[in-house]
């Protein structure tokens, strides 16, 4: 062999390898293997939960799909409001106290959150029920409260079991669940060519809820025995009118949040007919491919950065929000690319009168990837004392995408509808960035990328 060729040869070994041990070492990185656990599972969740859409689509008469629709939607957005802010409490307060090894107000904060958890959720619950009594009929309202009433339980849980064991406990099985019950009933339907029930697929809901929320509470108090093996006979201490500042603004900050991904169905069902609304939503629910992606790193944001902010591990949680900045980049532009490619042949997958909206399909998702590029930054805001300012932010936007439907749905239909959204989203994506920038001194977003080394941690806001 001559000189050059082994020359080449050696490289070549040599390349091989560098690349052997840089996958070695991302595989050992426990960040990386944190991020690939959550992409996991949400692409696990957005595969069950297009599944469910897929076969109510087909399975279910327009008009029942349409009415479908309109109550998931209605539930996710007042099953939110319904939990009075204590989703974001739990996670705060877990992760505050332990970081304290402070056993007496965790067992205070969690008495408040489930006192108050359980009045949200009862006045809501029946304002729910005569609202979907009147407006399709009484087996409809009970299956649908039915529904509302464990799907605020487990979202609660699972938030709490996130902070305290993990992503993959707590939102996995709150999450996935839920649907499998119904997606069973669904596919048998369209196997027999049977004739499916809307209350009957609500119900199926409320059940898979039912059994996750069932593991939530083994796995949470197994856990906390064993974390605070004191926690039975110490006295709690109270710090109720901080909790209760706190839960007023993560109440109306979530429950904004919640109107700007459930309202819009609800909005179009008043403003056209059922039949349109259920358009609209599987349109939204493709969009939300890049909700999907922001979503799983929302999860691991909102798992982590508390943890190493109230501990002070401020170059950790850079290196972090560096991680999570360059993955979500890179979501987006797959993202981006796979839809402008394949989202007419996915939305005729599912019935061939959904292809002509594959233009506000487009329009919309420029929308969502904004949204998504700036999606860690709410656990920034809300994890570190800023919830005010988000709730101002998250108000604002809905406001805007609110107040775009009734000026542009009537003249202009869904794509009146996904530009309102759109322009919502991207202006959010903006105030998200430069207010976790500016007042938590870490900026979460994609723009992060842009101005390296710049984080300037801010202690906790008061409150």
């Amino acid at each position: 062999m001559s000189t050059d060729a082994r020359g080449s040869h050696k490289a070549g070994r040599s390349l091989a390898a560098r690349l052997r041990g840089g996958l070695q070492a991302l595989a050992a990185n426990p960040s990386i293997r944190g991020i690939a656990g959550v992409l996991v599972l949400k692409a696990s969740m957005m595969v069950f939960n297009f599944a469910l859409i897929a076969l109510a689509a087909n399975v279910l008469q327009e008009t029942q799909f349409g009415i479908y629709s309109i109550l998931f939607s209605a539930v996710g957005l007042v099953g939110i409001v319904a939990t009075v802010g204590q989703q974001i409490l739990l996670m705060r307060s877990w992760n505050e106290y332990s970081a304290n090894n402070d056993a007496a107000s965790l067992k205070g904060a969690l008495r408040f959150s489930a006192v108050l958890w359980l009045a949200g959720t009862m006045v809501a619950a029946c304002i729910f029920y005569f609202w979907a009594d009147a407006s399709y009929g009484a087996a409809l309202a009970r299956a649908a409260t039915v529904y509302l009433v464990l799907y605020a339980a487990t979202q609660t849980t699972a938030h709490l079991l996130r902070a305290s064991r993990g992503v993959g406990i707590g939102d996995g099985y709150g999450n996935l669940l839920p649907v499998l019950p119904a997606i069973g009933y669904l596919t048998y339907d369209l196997a027999t060519h049977s004739t499916a029930d809307v209350s009957t697929v609500l119900l199926l809901l409320a059940g898979g809820s039912a059994i996750g929320l069932t593991v939530h509470a083994f796995v949470f108090r197994r856990h906390l025995s064993a974390r605070f093996p004191e926690y039975r006979t110490i006295r709690p201490r109270g710090e109720v009118r901080v909790w209760a500042g706190r839960s007023a603004r993560l109440w109306l900050s979530t429950g904004l949040e919640a109107a700007n991904q459930f309202l819009d169905v609800i909005v179009m069902g008043i403003l056209t007919t059922p039949a349109i609304a259920g358009g609209y939503f599987v349109t939204t629910r493709f969009a939300n491919i890049f909700a999907s992606a922001s979503d799983g790193m929302h999860l691991f944001a909102s798992r982590h950065v508390p943890d190493l902010y109230y501990r002070r591990e401020y170059e950790n949680l850079s290196r972090i929000l560096n991680l999570i900045a360059l993955m979500l980049a890179a979501m987006i532009a797959v993202g981006v690319v796979g839809i402008a490619l394949g989202g007419k042949f996915v939305l005729g997958l599912i019935s061939a009168d959904y292809v002509q909206y594959f233009p506000a399909l487009i329009v919309l998702c420029l929308g969502t990837a904004a949204a998504a590029a700036a999606q860690p930054c709410a656990p920034i805001l809300m994890l570190t004392g800023h919830e005010g300012r988000y709730l101002a932010i998250i108000a604002t936007s809905v406001l805007l995408r609110v107040g775009g439907f009734f000026l542009l749905v009537p003249s202009y239909g869904i794509m009146g509808a996904v530009t309102a959204s759109a322009l919502s989203f991207v202006i959010l994506a903006g105030a998200l960035s430069y207010s976790a920038h500016h007042l938590a001194g870490f900026d979460g977003s994609v723009l992060r990328l842009l101005r390296r080394n710049t984080d300037t941690p801010q202690p906790l806001a008061a409150g």
